[in-house]
């Protein structure tokens, strides 16, 4: 008999997080993403956003992302959170969601991460749907060198956390790292990996022509050939505990070998002042061009990761894959060299399994010639593959197969209801 074919019941999901300001929210630009994926995979979705410092008033809007539209409701930190928890169950209310998906981040609802009573709060939007939780970051301490101030800190947290844990009582809860997993398991709390995605989306656009090229002659003072250099790039945020002299001497041996010249290239929304980036350029002079490029589109930012070499993690490896920076770079095919190893969780000792080239620089400088970047990034590291694996979690009783498409007996559907 043949099997029949039905489209899938639509998943209505809406997502809380703490900002949905454009470009200056790591995880609200997350969030706008994979609520537009899981709009084009044929769920209905919309975000709220319950502690958002770029809007005055409460602002319902349509946000844009990878063409396609999301309402979302954005509520002021300066609002009471009973006016905003009013106002967002009364939203949520006229869209009647299957799911909530909390993505939290305990610092984007409260300055110091202490947003107590958060649990009570949210338990009180929607009391019968069913929670899912997203933890992207947990508490303060966790890790063996941690400070005092820290584990202190961070035990307040930990209480903030379990509350809302047991309040919600979520049905599916993921993070991104295994370390994450680890210190829930610890807490009798099961938690899946979901992978982060990049919020840097694959654009078919030349950053070395456009941008890069253009730079390296003004900095070197003539026209550079490409294929004599060899460049290494870091995304966002500069971690003070990363060394780039430590990167420019793990790279330059084999660089050097290769008869190319070592161009770092510094992209995005970093914290490097006009006084670092002078030290750092007379640090590495005569081995090194130094690029800063600052702030970027996103288009831009593909442009640029497209044109590079190499990536460069700024955060150790124990926490590489909780870093947006790396999960760009592995959507833009890299490979990354990572030569920080200074932060481990308490009672572990393992390193997370990743699916990309990740070289540390014994690993580097055991190399006979320079890693090349891969045509195709790893098959689970796109938006899509992601809101297909949480799609699949939310609707257990149909199992993904690994691809976009859902089996159950005779029953056979596509996640977006083809």
């Amino acid at each position: 008999m043949s099997p029949v074919i039905q489209p899938i019941t639509p998943t209505r999901l809406a997502f809380v997080c703490s900002s949905l300001a454009a470009g200056r929210d790591g995880v609200g630009d997350y969030t706008r993403r994979l609520a537009a994926e899981f709009v084009r995979q044929g769920s209905p979705s919309v975000v709220v956003a319950l502690n958002d410092l770029d809007v005055p008033k409460p602002l319902l809007e349509w946000q844009e992302t990878d063409g396609t539209a999301i309402s979302v409701l954005r509520l002021p930190g300066s609002m009471t959170w009973s006016g905003r928890i009013e106002a967002a169950r009364e939203w949520l209310s006229d869209f009647g969601p299957d799911w909530i998906s909390l993505q939290l981040v305990p610092f984007g609802f409260h300055p110091k991460g202490l947003c107590f009573e958060m649990g009570k709060r949210l338990a009180s939007l929607k009391p019968r749907i069913g929670w899912h939780l997203m933890i992207h970051e947990l508490w303060l301490g966790l890790g063996e060198n941690s400070p005092v101030k820290h584990r202190l800190w961070g035990a307040l947290q930990r209480r903030i956390v379990l509350d809302l844990v047991r309040r919600l009582q979520p049905r599916i809860i993921h993070t991104q790292a295994e370390p994450y997993q680890i210190v829930l398991s610890r807490e009798k709390i099961a938690a899946s990996i979901l992978p982060l995605f990049s919020n840097i989306p694959r654009a078919d656009v030349d950053g070395w022509d456009s941008q890069l090229k253009p730079l390296i002659t003004e900095a070197t003072g003539r026209q550079q050939n490409r294929n004599e250099l060899y460049l290494a790039g870091v995304l966002g945020r500069v971690h003070p505990e990363w060394s780039a002299e430590l990167a420019v001497n793990t790279l330059l041996p084999l660089v050097e070998r290769s008869k190319k010249r070592l161009v770092l290239v510094f992209h995005g929304n970093n914290n490097l002042t006009p006084a670092a980036v002078r030290v750092l350029k007379e640090k590495l002079q005569g081995r090194a061009v130094v690029l800063v490029t600052g702030e970027r589109s996103p288009l831009e930012i593909s442009g640029i990761l497209q044109a590079l070499d190499l990536g460069l993690a700024t955060s150790p490896r124990q926490n590489i894959q909780k870093s947006g920076s790396i999960a760009a770079m592995i959507e833009h095919g890299l490979p990354i060299l990572v030569t920080r190893d200074d932060w481990r969780l308490r009672g572990w000792d393992s390193v997370p399994a990743v699916s990309f080239k990740l070289f540390t620089p014994g690993e580097f400088s055991s190399l006979k010639t320079l890693p090349t970047r891969d045509s195709r990034p790893p098959r689970d590291s796109g938006v899509k593959q992601v809101a297909l694996r949480m799609l699949a979690a939310l609707n257990p009783g149909l199992p993904s197969n690994g691809s976009n498409r859902f089996v159950k007996k005779d029953l056979i559907f596509t996640a977006n209801g083809h």
